[in-house]
């Protein structure tokens, strides 16, 4: 069994500049220096070392973090462990992210929730002696409707807690929901000293990826239509109304949402992943207009993605969208290739 000897004078090293790497090191730092307070205090935080400093010495027990720097969407890993050297290699600054806390859960570290970190306990007869469950870690990269994600909610109180807590326990994607005023990627609408850009500066540390949306499938046929334009909207009992969702079979409603879309997306260039779903709680409650009768909810609820997803794929040919789907019997309207089903999400903590 491998042990961490963190009486050993350990270095922890950065191959590359990465802003993710840097975070990654300082945490890597700061937990073995928890565990020395135990049998070592003396020695305090190892030091963390960047590629433009001065090597160690070969004697010098070393942490060595590396990472594709250029990785893209990437999150897998890899890490093994020896008595005097430890090697974790990310596919991107994502992935050495996971690397780093699937290593440091293997030495006992964990997170069951914001602000609370299990640390491993001492043997007060070799007080600076840690056991590995296991002296290897491997993970690979998976694609992007498999990563795991954090869809938040409007409450962005403790995120300064829940943004770290997302990532030490290998969350990959924070979703952002689309509200008003809250439209937190742009720098115009986000600028200094904003809960934007705290979002935004926090996610990049941990190298988290930024999507957005949510139940806001309807955001893309604005209710102030209602009064001129009723056939936008669904209708139940033979009335048109504006209550949940809309007529997705309208030629004209089509047309609004592809306009919509645009302004979303362009807004936001540098997001990989939209969601949109329908009205939370009514994502079954559709249009009943005779021509809409011939299709599903979960038919309607794709025509209408359908026409988003042909907008994004001109606009960001590398974006995706999430959409909404729980049915055994999706019905026979075939959803494009840059959209998926939205997978199950870690619940909003915040």
């Amino acid at each position: 069994m491998i042990t961490l000897d963190v009486s050993k004078d350990w270095t922890i090293l950065l191959p590359f500049p990465v802003k993710a790497a840097r975070v990654m090191g300082e945490e890597l730092s700061r937990c073995i220096h928890v565990l020395r307070k135990a049998g070592a205090p003396a020695l305090g935080a190892p030091p963390v070392a960047d590629a433009l400093g001065p090597s160690p010495a070969d004697s010098v027990p070393v942490v060595m973090l590396h990472c594709a720097e250029n990785g893209g969407e990437k999150n897998g890993f890899v890490w093994r462990a020896g008595q005097d050297r430890i090697e974790l290699f990310g596919d991107s600054p994502r992935g050495l992210c996971n690397g780093v806390y699937d290593f440091l859960k293997a030495l006992g570290f964990g997170w069951p929730k914001p602000g609370v970190e299990e640390t491993p306990r001492a043997d007060p007869a070799q007080p600076c002696l840690f056991p590995l469950e296991k002296t290897q870690g491997h993970a690979p990269s998976q694609a992007i409707p498999a990563q795991r994600r954090m869809l938040l909610s409007g409450n962005r109180k403790n995120q300064e807690a829940l943004i770290p807590w997302a990532a030490r326990n290998r969350i990959d994607a924070l979703v952002v929901p689309l509200e008003p005023g809250r439209l937190f990627f742009p720098k115009k609408i986000a600028p200094p000293g904003s809960p934007g850009e705290l979002f935004r500066s926090l996610a990049a540390q941990y190298a988290l990826f930024p999507e957005l949306g949510g139940w806001v499938l309807s955001r893309l046929v604005p209710r102030r239509y209602f009064l001129f334009h009723r056939d936008f909207f669904r209708m139940t009992g033979g009335k048109r109304v504006k209550d949940y969702n809309f007529c997705p079979t309208s030629p004209e409603t089509i047309r609004l949402i592809r306009e919509e879309a645009a302004i979303l997306f362009r807004s936001h260039p540098e997001v990989r992943v939209f969601h949109l779903w329908p009205d939370r709680g009514n994502e079954k409650t559709w249009c009943a207009c005779p021509t809409c009768r011939a299709f599903t909810p979960e038919e309607q609820n794709r025509i209408a993605v359908n026409a988003a997803a042909d907008v994004l794929l001109k606009i960001n040919p590398q974006a995706w969208i999430s959409y909404y789907e729980d049915s055994d019997d999706p019905g026979n309207i075939a959803v494009r290739p840059n959209m998926f089903p939205c997978p199950g999400f870690i619940p909003p903590l915040d």
